[in-house]
């Protein structure tokens, strides 16, 4: 079991899914301080089981009993953020992404997102920040839960879309040049 209490946890989406998918959802609310957006809360809906069936996904008793710390970020702040990236990224950034991405920026520097998503590693690379970046893999490994995985669950998916943002930015992709 993990010796410490992982702190500022933001979720994506599509780990909140596969948790709860997985039923690992309440091991790791116990765990970790999760951060989630309210945006992720709506994108979060359901999972389809081994037999193709919907399983909902309600987590307003872990938000009641303060569980899980949710969150909301400004309109101005989200603008100002999207403001920054060229259209490639902007197409591939959704607005559950952007909201944990915006958040991180508030929080200390050894909070992390876990994703599953590329965009959201070349990001944090661009970012300089993608050492804050986190696989599902890799959120399991830490608390002592380790399980096989699919490759956009991997470290090694995080690791290659994080070099591929950091290459990216160097060709000056991604991330406007500031003026």
């Amino acid at each position: 079991m993990p010796t410490r209490r992982l702190s500022f946890l933001l979720l994506d989406a599509n780990i909140i899914i596969k948790l709860c998918e997985l039923r690992l959802w309440d091991k790791i609310v116990r765990s970790c301080d999760i951060h989630v957006g309210k945006t992720v809360i709506r994108e979060a809906r359901f999972f389809e089981d081994e037999d193709g069936n919907r399983v909902d996904i309600d987590l307003t008793s872990d938000i009641d009993a303060i569980r899980i710390t949710l969150f909301e970020v400004d309109l101005a702040e989200t603008t100002k953020f999207r403001n920054r990236f060229d259209q490639p990224y902007l197409e591939k950034l959704d607005p559950g992404e952007t909201e944990a991405l915006v958040r991180l920026q508030s929080l200390p520097k050894d909070s992390q997102l876990c994703s599953a998503d590329a965009i959201v590693f070349k990001v944090l690379a661009g970012l300089g920040r993608d050492d804050q970046g986190l696989s599902l893999e890799e959120l399991l490994n830490k608390v002592g839960m380790s399980r096989k995985l699919e490759w956009a669950f991997c470290r090694k998916f995080r690791e290659k879309y994080s070099k591929d943002g950091h290459v990216e930015a160097i060709q000056g992709r991604g991330l406007k040049p500031s003026s």
